[in-house]
């Protein structure tokens, strides 16, 4: 069974620090999209493919109100909820490093804002098939062409990494953050004389849903200088794969070399090729079989240690919710998306305890104790958990948060309105962005505005 296989854990202790117009005090993990909290998507999405618990790490002080949060969700994972430090600082690698006890096995990771109906199991079998070390999985591209920021119009510039991978044997070569670079990237010589063909891609999205063998955090525990896994650990994975085992073949240039990157320890012992299991037997059936993945060189090119990745297929929706722009992007869209989300699961858009009195509704999603008066026009719209709009309203391809008030009169057009934000009566908004806690006066006619707090008192207005 998969779930006796691989363990599942799930990143929640992000804060947000890239969404921090509607973010408020609100965990990043509990944003609101369609009718439940972010962190319920990567839960479902591990509930269809067979996983029956999960490990979930979040922040120590923030993990009384997730866990309420997810109870009161449809989600069937028996929850483990492991608390990090809230004073500390740490990234991913920290984080699994600081969980190390509880991993028995290998190990899927996923990220609490990613949103997809991808299956994960080519993932999982490219990585039984060639007993690789580390398989990633990748996208393509978003909602980036029609959907439009409210605010200031400004030019939306997703991150990009360069991601090489063979195309042939779909081997990852080489990865890393494409801000690394200033005009022109170096490859390794030897990379390309020992693995013949590389595709370097700049458009294909991580997704951070990763594959990985226990014994990389018996070396991540090694390494502790790494504090990130996107950024640090895996790039020094993948480029491991050129290294041999045992005495290495490149000359060091210092003693970190030396000691790290040529994977020696201290002792002048293998280190990374050393907690690779049955290395030796495992040598020998490169250098035996039949089977080969490139045609005239040895299996693998006799490599140890391997990494793969792959793309999701080209129908799979892929969504980092990183930003405010995928935040928006993805709540604008999620009564399209609903059903492949859900797939074979009978959840409705409208929560059950949201109270919806309108009668012109048309593609709206509404959370926990929504209140939804009469005499509204709600069309193409996400309302958040206790948020409340009242008579003689239209809203209209916009974001209401969590625990917003939206008083009579107003006309709402392509907007977000932060948690707890209040628009009084008779507002026209139109392409415009109201932060955490803002009120709009009474009677304001506003276009194309940022209207957040900046420390609580200075109101900031971009023109």
């Amino acid at each position: 069974m998969i779930t006796q296989e691989f363990q599942a854990i799930v990143f929640a202790g992000g804060r947000g620090s890239r969404l921090p117009e509607v973010l408020g005090d609100t965990p990043k993990c509990l944003l609101t999209v369609g009718p439940y909290p972010l962190l319920w998507y990567p839960l479902n999405l591990l509930h269809q493919h067979g996983f029956q618990e999960a490990i979930v790490i979040v922040l120590e002080n923030e993990k009384s109100e997730i866990q309420a949060a997810m109870e009161r969700t449809p989600s069937k994972l028996k929850l483990d909820f492991v608390c990090i430090p809230s004073d500390s600082d740490f990234g991913t690698a920290d984080s699994l490093r600081y969980i190390q006890d509880k991993i028995k096995v290998d190990f899927l990771i996923l990220s609490c804002d990613l949103i997809t109906n991808a299956n994960l199991f080519p993932l999982i079998n490219i990585f039984r098939q060639h007993d690789a070390a580390l398989a990633i999985l990748l996208f393509r591209g978003g909602f980036e062409p029609d959907v439009t920021l409210p605010g200031p119009k400004s030019k939306h510039k997703p991150e990009r990494d360069l991601i090489g991978i063979n195309p042939e044997t779909k081997r990852l070569l080489f990865l890393a953050a494409a801000s690394d670079f200033e005009e022109t990237v170096n490859i390794n010589a030897h990379l390309l004389r020992k693995y013949d063909k590389m595709t370097v891609h700049s458009r294909l999205v991580d997704g951070h849903v990763y594959v990985m063998k226990k014994w990389t955090i018996e070396f991540l525990k090694k390494k502790e200088h790494f504090s990130t896994l996107k950024g640090e650990f895996l790039p020094y994975i993948v480029k491991k794969q050129m290294a041999k085992s045992g005495k290495p073949n490149v000359i060091p240039t210092t003693i970190m070399d030396t000691q790290s990157d040529l994977g020696l320890n201290r002792k002048g012992e293998d280190s990374i090729f050393s907690l690779i299991p049955h290395a030796n037997l495992n040598q020998q059936v490169l250098k035996t079989t039949l089977y080969n993945d490139n045609k005239s060189k040895p299996l693998y090119n006799g490599d140890l240690l391997r990494c793969y990745a792959l793309e999701a297929a080209k129908n799979s929706l892929g969504l980092r919710v990183n930003t405010t722009f995928n935040y928006f992007a993805i709540n604008q869209k999620i009564s399209s998306v609903w059903p492949f989300l859900c797939a074979n699961q009978d959840l409705a858009l409208i929560s059950p305890s949201a109270l919806v009195n309108s009668t012109q509704t048309n593609e709206i999603s509404a959370a926990d104790n929504a209140k939804l008066s009469e005499k509204t026009s709600l069309h193409f719209s996400v309302f958040g958990p206790s948020c409340h709009i009242k008579p003689k309203n239209v809203i209209n391809k916009s974001l209401i948060m969590a625990n917003a008030l939206v008083e009579e009169g107003c006309n709402i057009e392509n907007c977000i309105i932060g948690p707890k934000a209040v628009v009084k009566t008779g507002a026209k908004l139109k392409n415009c962005l109201v932060g955490a806690n803002y009120i709009v006066e009474e009677n304001s006619t506003l276009s194309t505005k940022h209207l957040i707090h900046a420390d609580g008192f200075m109101e900031i207005d971009i023109q």
